[in-house]
């Protein structure tokens, strides 16, 4: 079976660059992404959310979409910073996932920093073929540091009050293990050890979607991937994908992606013989 990656992530680099200032009074700013920006001189104080937290050189600054905040620093210093969009499985963002802390302590400053850099060389070369892929590819190594260096997954550095979607973070594996049989929000909420009700708003709330909608997607994107393989069955497809019965299924898929199991079916393996037609005998 072959899995594409881009069913699963959706990213978007939209700024890298750097700069620096004698004095820096940024208030009440708020972007519609995220933003890391890596303090390689210099200290600053941060409001945000009410609270305020310092950070100097070899911190990484973790600033939400749509958040107010607001930076000050009395003394000069340069900041290398990105802005970037990450969703998985289309609408989950990853950080609601992973939340990171507000002020990130790097491991590992100067790799951080010669990423970064080679990062930006990349990004100012528009004109080269492979900048898309090289400069997901260094984006990627910079969460790495920033998640590994925050100890997302052992003793984290993230505040009591950002952890919330701890409660979550198994829904969605047993979400995933479990696609074939009969999932309930009631199931889902016993998972997270949580009343139904609340449990559906706060799974809303961190992954801004419902968590049957999330189900449906879920088994519609196994069910794409299974269809790459002719030696299924629309039936068992179906089945192994939680939707009973192939009538269903086509109704679902037909609403979805307007067409049915068997014409996205049949339209993949054209496109297979299309592009094997025109690969050169060697």
């Amino acid at each position: 079976m072959t899995v594409s990656i881009h069913e699963h992530i959706r990213f978007s680099l939209f700024h890298v660059s750097d700069f620096t200032y004698t004095t820096r009074n940024l208030t009440h700013e708020a972007q519609p992404f995220f933003t890391f920006s890596f303090i390689s001189e210099g200290s600053v104080r941060i409001v945000a959310d009410g609270k305020t937290y310092f950070a100097s050189t070899g911190d990484v600054m973790v600033h939400s979409p749509n958040i107010p905040f607001s930076v000050h620093a009395n003394k000069p210093g340069t900041h290398m910073f990105i802005n970037l969009a990450l969703s998985v499985m289309d609408q989950v963002d990853f950080f609601k996932l992973y939340p990171l802390p507000r002020v990130i302590t790097l491991l590992n400053p100067m790799q951080y920093q010669k990423n970064f850099l080679l990062l930006k060389s990349v990004w100012n070369h528009a004109e080269d073929e492979l900048r898309d892929m090289k400069s997901t590819m260094l984006v990627f190594q910079l969460l790495y540091e920033m998640i590994e260096s925050a100890g997302i997954g052992k003793t984290s550095q993230v505040n009591k009050e950002q952890s919330t979607p701890d409660y979550l973070a198994q829904v969605i594996p047993y979400i995933e293990m479990n696609l074939k049989g009969r999932l309930t929000r009631e199931e889902l909420a016993k998972v997270a050890h949580l009343n139904p009700v609340y449990f559906s708003r706060l799974f809303q709330k961190s992954y801004g979607i419902t968590p049957m909608k999330l189900v449906q997607k879920l088994r519609m994107k196994r069910a794409l991937q299974m269809l790459e393989n002719s030696e299924y069955t629309i039936e068992f497809i179906a089945v192994e994908c939680g939707f009973y019965d192939a009538a269903y299924f086509n109704r679902m898929f037909q609403r979805i992606y307007l067409m049915t199991p068997g014409m996205y079916r049949r339209q993949l393996e054209a496109s297979k013989r299309r592009f094997y037609e025109q690969v050169p005998d060697v």
